[in-house]
């Protein structure tokens, strides 16, 4: 090869070069689509986007952990008093970096007008959040609103829209195939069984609420090989104790932000009382209590749901896991999961309601 050609070569490398430069610069995301970006959210609104925002402001827990899982947490200026995972955030909100707009239920439009971000996150399922949008709308924000899926595929439509619509769409469909990754791996790790065991998934006891279909618990439920026995019923139901003892799962598994009484407590209470003590669930010591950020993977749709099928494949079971988990389970959760995650949030929200209301906006 001449000297010429040599020189050639090493000027159209160097070109390249200089112009992916260019490109990554100009998109932040380093994909190849450069803004403004346009999406049409959960309210059918238009949403555009001219440069990657920096500012996000987001009204929903399971918002802000999409945010850190795509790498973007450090864009979030203002989150919810409940917002509380990973532990950056409470350290982040200790340090006065982070600042709160209120209650999941509760945000407080001044505050969320207050931070001045450039994107505000909504929750499409929760009412005052939309409640919000005219008057942040007419404060000049940004605002997009998302759906509160309740199943996978609805969860990474979510993912897929705040990716596109924060310059990170490469993450987010990293994220999102890790994700199924982890799920098929555990569906393979269960395998074929000839029985798949009954249970009943409550938030609480007194009155007994518990999942039917069209919920979030009814697609871990499905994935982790257990059969709902309620799943003629949808939503959150309300049933009495003599129902459950007509259904008689075979497992138990209670998730509860707040406990009345000690995990520990409430099973011996189960085993000691004349109704309870004749379900199967309880007689065979199948009942789970799950409480603290381990009631958080199962009832917040978003990065750590694989985390709740993993954990309910392992209690289902045992024997394919060969693990055995405590009947409590808290924070520590992270220990029996397998998606590497080592941070543990402090302390739980600031703001705590009366036990009826955390009951009541739970089912909603």
């Amino acid at each position: 090869m001449d000297k010429k050609a040599i020189i050639a070569i090493i000027l159209v490398v160097a070109l390249v070069a200089v112009g992916t430069t260019m490109v990554l610069e100009m998109n932040p995301s380093g994909g190849e689509d450069e803004g403004p970006v346009t999406v049409i959210d959960a309210e059918g609104r238009t949403v555009t986007t001219e440069e990657a925002p920096t500012r996000l402001v987001s009204c929903s827990p399971s918002l802000t952990e999409m945010a850190y899982a795509m790498g973007i947490g450090e864009r979030l200026v203002a989150v919810t008093d409940y917002c509380d995972w990973p532990a950056d955030v409470n350290a982040r909100k200790t340090a006065g970096t982070l600042a709160t707009v209120g209650g999941y239920f509760t945000p407080s439009v001044e505050a969320v007008i207050a931070a001045e971000g450039d994107l505000v996150l909504l929750d499409r399922g929760v009412q005052a959040q939309l409640d919000m949008l005219t008057q942040l709308e007419n404060a000049g924000l940004n605002v997009i609103v998302l759906d509160k899926g309740v199943t996978f595929d609805e969860v990474y439509d979510a993912m897929l829209m705040i990716g596109e619509i924060c310059w990170v769409k490469e993450e987010a469909e990293g994220l999102i195939a890790s994700m199924n990754a982890r799920l098929a791996s555990i569906e393979e790790d269960i395998g074929v069984i000839e029985s798949i065991p009954t249970m009943t998934f409550a938030v609480w006891l007194d009155p007994i609420y518990l999942s039917g279909n069209g919920t979030f618990a009814a697609d871990v439920m499905s994935h982790a090989k257990g059969e709902n026995v309620y799943s003629n019923l949808t939503g959150w139901p309300d049933v009495s104790v003599e129902s459950m003892l007509e259904t008689d799962p075979e497992y138990l598994v209670v998730s509860m932000m707040y406990l009345p009484s000690p995990g520990a407590e409430i099973i011996s209470g189960l085993e000691n009382d004349t109704v309870w003590s004749e379900l199967s669930a309880v007689q065979n010591k199948r009942v789970y209590i799950l409480t603290g950020q381990c009631d958080n993977v199962f009832s917040r749709p978003g990065p750590r749901m694989v985390d709740a099928v993993e954990l309910l494949a392992q209690i289902l079971h045992p024997d394919v896991f060969n693990v055995s988990l405590p009947h409590v389970i808290s924070d520590d959760y992270v220990d029996w999961v397998s998606s590497g995650e080592t941070a543990e949030a402090e302390a739980a929200p600031a703001a705590a309601a009366p036990m009826a209301a955390m009951v009541q906006a739970r089912i909603e």
